[in-house]
């Protein structure tokens, strides 16, 4: 890594923490030490990898803000909510939880703003990056490919989650937990409407990279899982600590497999 990559690198993660830190004093949550420890290397590594990613994308400032922000908001924390509302009683009211979405949205875009004004900016404009791939795409091919997309998240999350659940079962079954099983009728469906988000938000980011398909995957794993599992269950610590270790194994499982997936039905053509 050459000097100025490693000056933004770490410019970028000490800034991502400082929002962080303050997003949870804001909200009236607690700073210890493992979380804050959990925080800061966290987004080390979440900066190296958006250093990685936009010398690979390359994109204008403005394109850059705008597809991290969709991405961390959606990825990072609007996917993890909707389980968070099913899945747990950390929130009371439907009105609570569209509150700390709206609030989400406007840490992740303070982040996102903060780390496109870092970066390097490149030549690329997303929507000059979206033509291109669609060029010679059919509407139908698309469609087709975007809801295989959305609906092969199901396989893999109950493929993944099946590994575990003899784990974390007897958390989730203990009522003084705050953690709840929901019936297939609730999670078939939401995990289909993730699959239908990640695609949607990951999808202009297979359009914007100049990368053969290994490089591909791993973007798409590393977006998966550092924003989406690694940061929300180290740095916030909202699950019992002794499942964590197991729920990372399991999306890290989820991010790498799904990641391969989209990239073989959205890569139509291999790069050079």
């Amino acid at each position: 890594m050459n000097s100025d990559r490693l000056r933004n690198t770490v410019v970028i993660a000490i800034g991502l923490t400082v929002i962080d830190a303050a997003r949870k004093l804001l909200s009236g949550a607690g700073l210890g030490f493992s979380e804050t420890f959990f925080s800061v290397a966290g987004n080390l590594l979440l900066a190296y990898f958006l250093t990685w990613l936009q010398g690979r994308c390359r994109l204008q400032r403005r394109d850059v803000a705008l597809l991290l922000w969709v991405n961390l908001f959606i990825v990072g924390s609007f996917s993890n909510m909707l389980e968070g509302y099913f899945f747990t009683s950390v929130f009371d009211s439907a009105n609570q939880f569209i509150a700390s979405g709206l609030y989400m949205l406007v840490f992740r875009g303070i982040e996102a703003g903060f780390v496109s004004y870092v970066l390097p900016a490149g030549e690329n404009g997303l929507d000059e990056q979206l033509k291109i791939y669609l060029t010679g795409r059919t509407r139908l091919n698309l469609a087709m490919r975007f809801a295989l997309g959305a609906l092969s998240y199901l396989p893999v999350y109950f493929f993944f989650g099946m590994l575990v659940i003899s784990f974390v079962i007897p958390y989730y079954t203990d009522p003084s937990m705050g953690l709840v099983i929901p019936p297939f009728t609730t999670i078939i469906p939401l995990e289909v409407l993730r699959g239908l988000l990640y695609v949607a938000v990951l999808l202009p980011v297979t359009a914007c990279l100049d990368a053969d398909r290994l490089t591909t995957s791993v973007a798409l794993a590393g977006l998966l899982f550092i924003p989406g599992a690694l940061l929300p269950l180290l740095a916030d610590q909202g699950l019992p600590a002794q499942i964590i270790p197991f729920h990372l194994v399991e999306i890290l499982g989820d991010s790498v497999v799904y990641g391969y997936i989209l990239t073989r039905l959205f890569v139509l053509k291999k790069r050079s």
